[in-house]
């Protein structure tokens, strides 16, 4: 404890109770307040970007970043040894809101951050074209890929609970193949009308353990924060909450549209999302890596793996079930004000 208890006096605090939470976050109290102290995973590299989140969130207002505090020399961190980054944020103690509050609460959240630091700049589309169309083509390979790894399957006399889990999506991952070709078709018509691109401040490893819910919601762990789309931000966040189940695909889609309140997704970006949410390469990898046996994972584990895996694709299929009512909504309530 000797180095945490050098650290924490680089911030003029005398700690009267320090406890090891995780192997990088201790709580630490001084006998008045009490804090978190974080071992991050800062380089050289990246703790400038990281810096600058939190004079983003000083300029614009951003209550949903939980603040650090700064030593007694106007420094975010503490550094030792020369390579181990150090900072002090306030604890805040965990509320126990349900499991549809807390994902409303973190969609408003960073729906605000979002919002407030978004600025609109002018790309050349024809590039995003030309990639999104080769990438059309190489999801178009995948349905004979996937259909050669059943027929594969099927062939042995007694299939493995991987196998049989294959053979059994394989008409959903038809469907997802075919949703996501109707996608990105349409991704690509709305690009050709717009020449701006929307770019905010984005956490880049947004998951629900990274929102704090007490009276108001924080998001904490910007050590990989970059300026980019949102849906980058939401697409992780989303598989993340599919893959391991934290709600069903339709309460995930259907509580969305608190984040549209605080930042409304253009058409475009809409269908961007929902194009990253069927996306089935991290599902085919599975496969690859089981057919060629380079993962070490137990049968167990690769099944699981799996339907992990599938359960993003079920997402996406809900989500352009409801994007295509959405879409149908704005052109009823288009037409009857013409």
């Amino acid at each position: 404890m000797y180095t945490i208890e050098k650290v924490i006096k680089s911030y003029g605090l005398i700690p009267a109770k320090i406890e090891k939470v995780t192997n990088r976050v201790y709580k630490v109290s001084d006998g008045r307040n009490t804090y978190a102290l974080k071992l991050s995973k800062l380089t050289e590299n990246t703790v400038s970007a990281w810096e600058q989140t939190y004079h983003h969130a000083s300029a614009f207002h951003l209550t949903n970043i939980l603040p650090v505090y700064l030593t007694d020399q106007s420094n975010f961190y503490v550094i030792m040894d020369d390579s181990y980054y150090y900072y002090l944020t306030p604890w805040i103690p965990e509320g126990q809101p349900s499991d549809e509050e807390a994902t409303t609460n973190a969609y408003e959240a960073i729906g605000n951050i979002h919002a407030k630091t978004k600025e609109s700049i002018s790309v050349e589309m024809e590039t995003v074209l030309e990639r999104f169309d080769t990438y059309r083509k190489e999801c178009s390979d995948l349905q004979h890929k996937l259909l050669n790894y059943v027929q594969l399957f099927e062939q042995n006399r007694f299939m493995s609970p991987f196998e049989l889990q294959v053979c059994t999506h394989y008409h959903v991952l038809v469907n997802v193949l075919n949703e996501l070709d109707h996608r990105v078709g349409r991704f690509m018509n709305e690009l050709e009308n717009e020449e701006k691109w929307n770019y905010c401040l984005c956490h880049g490893d947004l998951k629900s353990s990274h929102f704090l819910h007490d009276r108001h919601t924080y998001l904490i762990n910007w050590e990989e924060a970059t300026y980019d789309n949102a849906v980058s931000d939401l697409s992780i966040l989303l598989q993340r909450q599919a893959r391991n189940y934290e709600q069903s695909p339709a309460q995930l889609a259907k509580l969305f549209p608190a984040y549209n309140r605080m930042n409304s997704l253009t058409a475009s970006e809409q269908q961007l999302l929902t194009i990253y949410l069927l996306d089935p390469s991290h599902y085919i990898s599975l496969i690859d890596n089981y057919t060629v046996k380079s993962d070490q994972q137990t049968m167990i584990k690769q099944t699981q793996m799996l339907q992990s895996a599938f359960r993003q694709l079920e997402l996406g299929l809900k989500w352009a079930e409801f994007a295509e009512y959405d879409d149908d909504m704005a052109e009823s309530t288009n037409e009857s004000e013409s």
